[in-house]
């Protein structure tokens, strides 16, 4: 669709249906060579018209440890890219087609971690020299946690690709592993060589992926190098992060020759009308950039769009408003340029360019009318929100176009007075003990006695606390995708009060139910929240994230059960990103110092 664009430029008007349309043909040719050929392709498996089975076996025991790897919160935003997963060898059924000795491995940053369905990436190549699907060096299978609709993918990247800008492509899957169902999940196009060379005609030059982290220079070591190309593309690139991070006035010339900035524009307008909230522009947060060799400059892709589409997150803790703005601009390209002169305007200009071309609101409601018919005879159980998670999207498609009309009658529209510092953190200290408590579901007045033992050490320091007590119960605070989780963790919370000023301190652990029943020791993560009884983020100040491990002696996780067990955990002081929020202004007004909450703190070493 893409590969007539050399270079991405964009080259006109693209309707939603003249994009389906072309997705539609490139199918039928894809299954025509398919016929005479010995494998399957790429358009054949990311054909959106119909849910492909994908049947995954590997060894009993090896399943069990794969489902159960996951993240340490506090190791996560100390700066590390390096996954905690590792690669399983196993074999797979691919719409009927048997590929052998291929690499399994659980993926996933946060939000859609999961072990019961976990996401999974599927790399044909990693054990043996082997291309079985043609287009395609391995499968990215998405787990939908976080999107009740199970669609939020499939149309965001649509609208990319209909607004002339590349995005991968989607389609279903059935996925079971082991003989066990797992249930339906986007099945993306990975952003890999193949993609570049179908997208921009050449693959050969630099792409990275951006996590928790921004184009600036105490954050590029984040940037994993995902596909490598000329040396001299890092170099170009630390010359764009020094320029965005730089106090001097933005030279459009000098950037110009760094970005596409037209191509950017019409990227950062879809990204807000979308409502992207864990992109770049919001988020500093799932992104490509790829150095494109036709022409040296830099061009943004789209990843990890299962919070599109809605009012962010499903309304939960990270939500922030719940009418999206029409300008995201937390992260430092669009929010240096948004504040540079003239540019408010070309903003202006594409993002009314797209909701003229692409925001076709019976278009999308069609789509979204069409993949409900499909998917629902293949929902299973946990999935059964999936209805109201689309009524929830089609409420914000009819809703869109009213709300940028809104935003465009005031322009300019205001947005964060500056760009906000990515997410870091320090080592803070430790926290360790033994507890012994009653389980109990949802709230109640009177917590269960319990018995527990907590020593605390801040910076050092030991921190003297009274009045310790635990309390465990179903985590049922709503998840990411606007409902509660199909599989809900343990929570643990141990709260003090700080004998120095009277203040409650409390330590929210949340324990993975399965792992809790299986094995002898289950990692531990969460939150410390202070001058506040129990879990909550007031004012998404910054906080400190707890990771270690706990080991029980009692496994009790029913009502009226006993839990009980030793936790050693480490206390990570997190700064930046959400917790970050700079005060809006609109461009023209008096530029507001830049805001960082925590000034003395170490900043991390590149």
């Amino acid at each position: 669709m893409h590969a007539r664009r050399r270079g991405h430029r964009y080259s006109g008007p693209t309707s939603f249906a003249w994009a389906a349309a072309i997705l539609a043909v490139a199918t039928v040719r894809s299954a025509v060579a398919a016929d005479g050929g010995p494998g399957l392709t790429a358009a054949a498996i990311l054909d959106d018209t119909r849910v492909v089975a994908i049947s995954i076996t590997l060894p009993d025991e090896d399943w069990k440890t794969l489902r159960g790897q996951s993240r340490d919160m506090g190791t996560m935003f100390r700066g590390g890219t390096e996954s905690p997963f590792t690669w399983f060898r196993g074999d797979v059924v691919v719409d009927g087609v048997a590929i052998g000795s291929v690499g399994i491995r659980k993926k996933g940053f946060l939000g859609s971690l999961d072990s019961a369905s976990p996401s999974l990436l599927v790399d044909f190549n990693r054990h043996v020299d082997q291309s079985p699907v043609d287009g395609l060096g391995r499968l990215t299978l998405n787990n939908n946690k976080q999107d009740k609709s199970l669609l939020s993918q499939s149309l965001a990247y649509r609208v990319f690709r209909a607004a002339g800008l590349a995005a991968p492509r989607v389609g279903f899957a059935d996925v079971t592993v082991n003989g066990e169902r797992l249930g339906i999940y986007s099945n993306v196009e990975a952003v890999r060589r193949p993609f570049l060379e179908r997208v921009f005609g050449v693959g050969k030059g630099t792409l990275w992926e951006g996590t928790v982290c921004d184009i600036v220079p105490e954050s590029l070591e984040r940037l994993e190098e995902d596909v490598r190309g000329d040396p001299e593309d890092r170099e170009r690139l630390a010359a764009l992060g020094a320029m965005l991070a730089s106090d001097e006035p933005l030279d459009l010339g000098r950037l110009g020759a760094l970005v596409d900035i037209d191509t950017f524009l019409r990227f950062w307008s879809v990204e807000s009308i979308l409502n992207l909230w864990d992109g770049y522009s919001a988020n500093q947060n799932n992104y490509f950039v790829y150095a494109d060799p036709s022409d040296g400059r830099f061009r943004f892709v789209p990843w990890g769009a299962d919070a599109a589409l809605g009012p962010g997150m499903g309304g939960g803790p990270f939500s922030g408003r719940q009418t999206a703005p029409a300008v995201f601009a937390q992260a430092a390209l669009p929010n240096r340029l948004y504040f540079t002169p003239g540019i408010p305007d070309r903003y202006r200009e594409a993002l009314r360019s797209v909701m003229v071309e692409v925001w076709h609101e019976d278009e999308l409601l069609a789509e979204i009318d069409r993949l409900e018919e499909l998917l629902l005879p293949h929902l299973p159980p946990r999935q059964r929100e999936a209805p109201a998670g689309m009524e929830r999207m089609r409420e914000f498609v009819r809703n869109r176009r009213g709300e940028i009309d809104t935003a465009l009658a005031s322009w300019p529209a205001a947005a964060p007075s500056t760009w906000r510092r990515p997410m870091r953190s320090r080592p803070l200290g430790t926290a360790t003990g033994d507890l012994a408590a009653t389980y109990r579901e949802g709230a109640v007045d009177d917590v269960p006695p319990s018995r527990v033992s907590l020593e605390v050490v801040f910076d050092g320091e030991t921190v003297a606390l009274r009045d310790v007590e635990a309390s465990v119960s179903t985590f049922a605070f709503p998840g990411f995708g606007g409902g509660p989780s199909a599989d809900p963790p343990v929570s643990v919370v141990i709260s003090a009060t700080r004998c120095d000023d009277g203040k409650p301190l409390a330590f929210n652990l949340f324990l993975d139910r399965r792992r809790l029943a299986e094995d002898d020791t289950v990692p531990a993560n969460g939150l410390v929240t202070e001058g506040t009884a129990g879990f909550g983020i007031p004012g998404l100040m910054p906080v400190k994230a707890l990771g270690g491990t706990f080991e029980p002696t009692e496994r009790g996780s029913a009502p009226g059960a006993t839990l009980a067990g030793r936790f050693v955990l480490d206390v990570t002081q997190m700064e930046g990103g959400l917790m970050n929020r700079a005060p809006m202004r609109r461009p023209g007004e008096a530029a507001a110092e830049p805001v960082d909450p925590t000034p003395s703190a170490t900043p991390p070493s590149d």
